[in-house]
């Protein structure tokens, strides 16, 4: 059989104090290339948040989504001068813009223009209308679908991101999300608890900020992916440019079908998963889909190097 390799990307919520540090001890030019034009874009002193904090500061929508675009593509160059190349890619949310980039469908410039237009638009929603979002553990998603529409009775409340076949994180308004906790709590769940974020994210209440978005993508340049791209929005490989523009806008109002993109990597022949920036989240949602696939989870050049001693037929190709 086919050996094949996906990268994946972290998004929002995998951000911690000294993420890409190993990166800036080992290869100083490579990390200061990205942070540096993450800096500009954001206008914000992304390097400084990464490497020292707060963590307060690093959470900031604006700034946690920069900060792990670039630090998720250094370790994509890292990865690439250990020889390594994927054959697929995706990302969970945010990280779908970094996969983007990394399948060379978008420019790393262009890239970084949007994802921090992205993170001012969805930090400045937050005030213009607040929402809040729930995990709900121990429950199907066709049960999390059927609390969400009896608790949208008392307000706007969705499956945001289907994460596992059984944790499933909802958004809305907070009418409506406080009452899907208490029915998913009566329902048996074995955790139902909100997280700490002021915006409903891949909701009907991002709509505002999905049309400002597609205006910014028409202002940077599009090319066909050179590896398929596993869309959040609707959990299919994307191919062309035009797909891959696509996915970006839908899924900012559309939940992360993040379990359909990991069984399309593997019905699409993906046999190794590489989880690339900070963190290691992604790489237990796969284990938690398919206990079977051989995934790794690399935030540090070592792990990179060790990833490619373990997966030699991969290098190189």
């Amino acid at each position: 059989m086919m050996v094949g390799v996906a990268f994946l990307y972290p998004g929002q919520g995998s951000q911690r104090v000294g993420m890409g540090a190993e990166i800036f001890k080992r290869d100083p030019e490579l990390f200061e290339r990205y942070l540096v034009l993450a800096d500009g874009a954001a206008g914000l002193p992304i390097r400084q948040y990464c490497l020292e904090g707060p963590i307060e500061s690093l959470t900031e929508t604006q700034v946690a989504q920069p900060a792990l675009f670039a630090v998720s593509l250094a370790m994509t160059e890292v990865a690439s001068k250990a020889g390594l190349r994927p054959d697929f890619v995706a990302g969970h949310s945010l990280g779908e813009y970094t996969a983007a980039v990394a399948s060379g469908a978008l420019s790393l410039d262009d890239g970084m223009r949007l994802v921090a237009e992205r993170g001012r638009l969805m930090a400045g929603i937050q005030a213009e209308r607040p929402g809040a979002m729930a995990a709900i553990v121990g429950l199907s998603i066709d049960a999390v679908s059927d609390l969400c529409s009896q608790a949208s009775e008392s307000g706007i409340v969705a499956p945001a991101n289907l994460n596992t076949p059984i944790q499933i994180v909802t958004s809305g308004e907070e009418a409506g999300i406080e009452k899907l906790l208490d029915l998913a709590r009566n329902a048996g769940a074995e955790k139902a608890l909100r997280l700490q974020v002021g915006a409903a994210f891949h909701s009907e209440l991002m709509k505002p900020v999905q049309a400002r978005m597609a205006e910014a993508m028409d202002t940077v340049a599009w090319r066909d992916p050179d590896v398929p791209l596993v869309s959040n929005a609707s959990g299919q490989l994307a191919r062309t440019a035009g797909e891959v523009r696509q996915a970006l806008v839908d899924q900012i109002a559309s939940p992360v079908l993040w379990v359909d993109c990991v069984e399309t990597l593997m019905d699409a022949g993906c046999t190794t998963l590489l989880e690339l920036g900070s963190g290691r989240v992604l790489t237990g949602l796969v284990r938690q889909i398919n206990p079977d696939a051989d995934v790794f989870a690399a935030d540090s050049p070592q792990k990179i190097a060790t990833f490619a001693q373990q997966h030699m037929s991969l290098v190189g190709r």
